[in-house]
């Protein structure tokens, strides 16, 4: 088995609970960086005509790809920190209703 082979198999596996949290594209849209939730890298989606590219045009716009993906990753992590935030203070919201009626059935 190849190592492209196995990174399908990865990827086929890990798509019913991953999702696409960010992507960059570089060589305007030649190259495609995507990653999931955690940061890692997701898949590469090269266009076919990637061939006509210099290899140093290709590193740039690998690097390019990958930077702007990166770079959305803390304004993602910023909206899950809120949500788990959010979150958080309405099931302590919940809890406290829950106590207050269990008070008042152990009065009755």
């Amino acid at each position: 088995m190849n190592v492209t082979q196995e990174y399908d198999e990865h990827a086929r596996s890990t798509r019913e609970t991953d999702y696409i949290a960010s992507f960059g594209e570089g060589a305007d849209g030649l190259v495609r960086i995507e990653l999931d939730g955690a940061g890692r890298l997701w898949d590469v989606v090269l266009d076919p005509q990637i061939t006509e590219l210099t290899v140093d045009e290709l590193r740039t716009a690998l690097f390019d790809a990958i930077t702007g993906a990166q770079a959305v990753m803390p304004g993602f992590e910023a909206s899950v920190a809120d949500v788990n935030i959010a979150a958080e203070r309405r099931f302590a919201e919940i809890s406290e209703v829950l106590h207050d009626l269990s008070r008042r059935a152990a009065r009755r």
